[in-house]
């Protein structure tokens, strides 16, 4: 039997994301093992880049939750992530979660090509921000074939499903989760990755900050990155970073601490740090 994963990042019970996601996971047609997993309630402390993750079958040294979420979605056939919007990106713990994926090379091996729907919900007009670009870095990470990336405005708690075309878009998300195909990415959105956020580069060029696909812009500010040079997703690039530069630079640390550490020494006796007293 498939396992299919519900990655809720959200304070709120029975919020938009929860409903959403359940709306999802409640309509796919074969029999599944259905689990849900309310991040927040969970610890998911810093990264501390010590880059034990990036050794074969290494699980993080950090006394946290990570390795049982990081475990329950390699073990999933899919899945299916929902959040708010708080301040013009996705919930923090979102991005807690993210920066833990020095070990994305070894965690891919699991997770490679099984499908994904993200849904980030949001309550002002034009305040979503960069929330897209943020919420596809994880599944990109990990592989993933990204179903949809799906943005819903809902400022109330539960508001998402009065909207019938919202219940209707979900229904579609769960029948289709396992037979449907990538989601088409706009004529304005990276057709590597699907940002929709652009860097501004001299010589009238354009480059993508997520998958690092450099182009021009087209009439009509139609991105055209159909002939980049590079994209970091492109099949063996995420493996090459994390098992080829990242290895080196923990080598060349290991080569270097002495002499790195006599600069540290020099700011020691800097000590200014302050704590709230108790």
């Amino acid at each position: 039997m498939k396992k299919v994963l519900g990655l809720v990042i959200s304070e709120r019970k029975f919020g938009n994301s929860e409903l959403l996601l359940k709306e999802i996971m409640s309509q796919i047609p074969e029999q599944c093992n259905l689990e849900m997993i309310r991040l927040t309630e969970l610890s998911i402390k810093p990264c501390k880049a010590c880059y034990r993750c990036i050794e074969p079958e290494a699980e993080c040294r950090l006394d946290d939750d990570f390795n049982f979420v990081i475990n329950k979605i390699k073990e999933a056939d899919a899945l299916i992530i929902g959040m708010p919007v708080y301040v013009l990106g996705p919930h923090g713990y979102y991005k807690m979660l993210t920066d833990r994926l020095l070990g994305a090379a070894n965690y891919s091996r699991y997770t490679k090509g099984k499908p994904c729907v993200i849904v980030y919900t949001y309550g002002i007009q034009r305040w979503e921000g960069y929330s897209r670009m943020a919420a596809l870095v994880f599944p990109r990470m990990l592989e993933m074939k990204i179903i949809d990336c799906w943005q819903v405005r809902a400022p109330l708690p539960g508001e998402g499903l009065l909207n019938p075309q919202n219940i209707d878009h979900a229904q579609y998300l769960g029948l289709n989760l396992f037979a449907g195909q990538e989601y088409t990415k706009g004529p304005r959105d990276c057709p590597h990755c699907g940002s929709d956020l652009f860097r501004l580069l001299p010589n009238e060029e354009i480059e993508c900050p997520i998958c690092s696909a450099k182009g021009t812009l087209k009439p009509n500010n139609i991105p055209d990155l159909s002939k980049p040079d590079y994209c970091r997703f492109w099949p063996g690039e995420l493996e090459n970073h994390f098992k080829g530069w990242v290895v080196e630079t923990k080598q060349k640390f290991l080569a270097e601490k002495d002499r790195l550490k006599d600069v540290q020494k020099l700011y020691k006796d800097k000590d200014w740090w302050i704590k709230p007293q108790n």
